[in-house]
């Protein structure tokens, strides 16, 4: 018990300096570190190299980053959302863009696009770490910004188009016909407006890579990279990190993907 706790003060004395010793925190994250609220999460940012290793750099960092995310939720999800919303009904397809329009600089056509890597993102994520629930229960801090938007189509409503209900008409023996109907699996199910699950936010984060990188977009296994991530910041004891950790889960998968990349074939 007494080695346990000098393990915590020297845990709280590294975590606390102006300047963080980042090799002596490497040392003692080697043999574990504590299941105490709010070490893991800190030491994995810094271990990551998410933030510096000077605190009083800290607070203008994270606001970049976290400005830069937010613009991304705007540019890549809210105004095209808005764009398209109310878009499945008549229209007048001699207008110069159009969902037939084969051009390749199409929005229709990057629309479509996008729609099937969110597909297979969606498919991955509804079912991340399914043994401990996490994932299903409401977040905390939602995206207001798309959970209360009235007027424009979110991811959510997106996939929930491409879940299509079907019936199947079956005859026995006496010749009577039956229609049976055939429901959306029950992992398809979301919570209602006003909140998110936190595999809705995961699966956001992912959509916004796979739109930021292209040529990489998004590969299956990606939602297990970032899963573990995601628990530890989302859990996180302090108020002030975790109602602000989506940002910073964003900027770590993007460092992850990129120091996998520089090492596994050298370019950047």
């Amino acid at each position: 018990m007494a080695a346990y706790k000098a393990k915590l003060d020297e845990f709280h004395q590294v975590l606390s300096e102006d300047e963080i010793d980042l090799k002596h925190l490497e040392k003692i994250c080697f043999n574990g570190i504590p299941d105490v609220p709010g070490i893991r999460p800190l030491s994995w940012k810094l271990l990551l190299n998410y933030l510096p290793v000077n605190r009083s750099k800290w607070p203008q960092f994270l606001e970049k980053q976290r400005h830069t995310y937010n613009n991304f939720i705007k540019e890549m999800i809210v105004d095209p959302g808005k764009q398209h919303f109310g878009q499945n009904e008549k229209m007048d397809v001699t207008f110069e863009d159009h969902p037939l329009n084969p051009n390749p600089d199409s929005q229709w056509g990057a629309y479509f696009k996008d729609n099937k890597v969110l597909v297979q993102i969606d498919k991955d994520v509804r079912r991340l770490c399914p043994d401990i629930g996490f994932f299903q229960q409401a977040c905390d801090f939602p995206c207001e910004e798309i959970v209360n938007a009235q007027s424009m189509e979110t991811l959510r409503k997106r996939v929930d188009c491409s879940v299509l209900q079907f019936q199947t008409v079956t005859k026995n023996r006496q010749g009577i016909y039956n229609v049976i109907s055939k429901k959306a699996s029950q992992e398809y199910e979301v919570l209602t407006n006003g909140q998110e699950s936190h595999w809705e936010v995961v699966e956001r984060i992912l959509f916004l890579y796979a739109k930021l990188n292209p040529g990489i977009a998004y590969v299956q296994g990606m939602n297990e990279i970032i899963g573990p991530i995601y628990y530890i910041f989302a859990s996180d004891a302090d108020i002030s990190w975790k109602s602000r950790c989506f940002e910073d889960i964003f900027v770590h998968l993007t460092l992850l993907l990129f120091f996998r990349n520089l090492l596994f074939t050298g370019k950047t």
